[in-house]
C-alpha cells in the first residue's frame, strides 16, 4: 500500500483520557481505509455486531473490516466523524431521540454540532442518511432524516419537487412514451 493509500485518521473531539484505545480499520467499497476507534464503532449497531460475530467465531483481534458494500470512502470518513464526535455516548435503540419543545412526536432536537455537520449538499445528506441506515447508527440517521423534513417544512408539492429534483408528472409521461 503506498502512501497516497494510506488509511486515513479522522481526528478524534478533545475528551477525558479514556482506557487505551483499539483501532479497526474500516474499508469502503471504493477501497478506502479509514480507521476508527472501538469505542466510536459501538455507535454502529451493524459494525459492533460484525466485530461481536467474528469474536464469537474464535477471531481474538479484529483489525478490518471490509470491504463495507455501498458505502464510498467519502460517505465513511464522514461517519465515522460523526461516530467519533460521539463516542461513549448512549446508543440509541429506537427512535427515541429527545423531542424538541413544541414540537412534534418525530420532531428531534438536533443539538449544534450535529446541525452544524448536517450542512452539507443534498446529495451527500441523502448519501449520510442511506450509510446510516445500512450501518444502523439511529441517531445520526434520526437527525438527518430531521434535517430533510426541516428543509421541506413549508414547501408546496411543486416547490420540493423542483427542490428535491423529483420528477412531475408531466416528466413521467414524457419519459413513458406513447401509450398503446
Amino acid at each position: 500500500m503506498s502512501a497516497e493509500e494510506a488509511p486515513v485518521d479522522v481526528p478524534a473531539p478533545e475528551a477525558a483520557p479514556v482506557e487505551s484505545l483499539v483501532y479497526i480499520t474500516l474499508i469502503s467499497d471504493d477501497q478506502k481505509e479509514v480507521n476508527i476507534s472501538s469505542e466510536a464503532l459501538k455507535q454502529s449497531q451493524t459494525l459492533a455486531d460484525m466485530v461481536a460475530n467474528l469474536q464469537s467465531s474464535g477471531v481474538t483481534e479484529v483489525k478490518r473490516l471490509g470491504p463495507l458494500r455501498n458505502i464510498t470512502g467519502d460517505s465513511l470518513v464522514k461517519i465515522v466523524e460523526w461516530c467519533e464526535h460521539h463516542k461513549g455516548e448512549p446508543i440509541l435503540v429506537h427512535n427515541d431521540v429527545g423531542a424538541a419543545p413544541n414540537a412534534g412526536p418525530n420532531r428531534a432536537a438536533i443539538p449544534e454540532w450535529d446541525e452544524e455537520f448536517l450542512k452539507v449538499n443534498n446529495g451527500e445528506l441523502y448519501k449520510l442518511i442511506q450509510v446510516s441506515e445500512i450501518l444502523e447508527i439511529k441517531r445520526l440517521e434520526k437527525y438527518a432524516c430531521q434535517t430533510v423534513a426541516q428543509m421541506a417544512d413549508g414547501m408546496s408539492p411543486e416547490e420540493m419537487q423542483n427542490f428535491f429534483g423529483i420528477p412531475g408528472d408531466e416528466e413521467d409521461d414524457e419519459t413513458a412514451g406513447p401509450s398503446n
